[in-house]
């Protein structure tokens, strides 16, 4: 549903005459949602059943006219602009790649330091309890 609604947006402005760079919000929709169906193809795939296998490739296949029918909108708004929204669409993936490998490292990160600071309690207290046990041995000796 949010591909046609996107896609009809995108379609309905273009034919008005408005420019595709003001459409930035229903393009980034367009492709989230093109994402999502792939994602869930490759969940398909690795055999969770989410949704059926007809949902899945027919919302693929719809995904596919709707780009097929948008390279032909920016083809004709201007002559490169198909290539240069894939570039901008890889470089997109590749900062959201990049994005997801540091949320990452900053959680295992955070992980490794709380398993630190847990290690140095743990220590601390049988430390200090050592040190009290023998304390008590000390003045229990006298």
């Amino acid at each position: 549903m949010v591909i046609n609604a996107s896609f009809e947006v995108i379609k309905t402005a273009l034919n008005n005459g408005k420019e595709l760079f003001e459409m930035g919000d229903q393009l980034a929709h367009f492709s989230n949602a093109g994402r999502e169906i792939d994602q869930k193809a490759k969940m398909a795939k690795k055999g969770s059943d989410q949704e059926s296998d007809l949902e899945i490739f027919m919302a693929q296949e719809a995904m596919r006219v709707k780009r097929e029918e948008l390279k032909e909108l920016m083809i004709r708004t201007r002559h490169l602009l198909w290539d240069e929204f894939l570039h901008f669409e890889g470089e997109q993936m590749k900062a959201r790649q990049k994005a997801a490998r540091l949320e990452e490292k900053r959680k295992a990160e955070r992980t490794d330091f709380i398993m630190t600071c847990a290690a140095w309690i743990v220590a601390f207290l049988i430390l200090a309890g050592s040190l009290f046990g023998g304390l008590k041995i000390l003045i229990g000796m006298k």
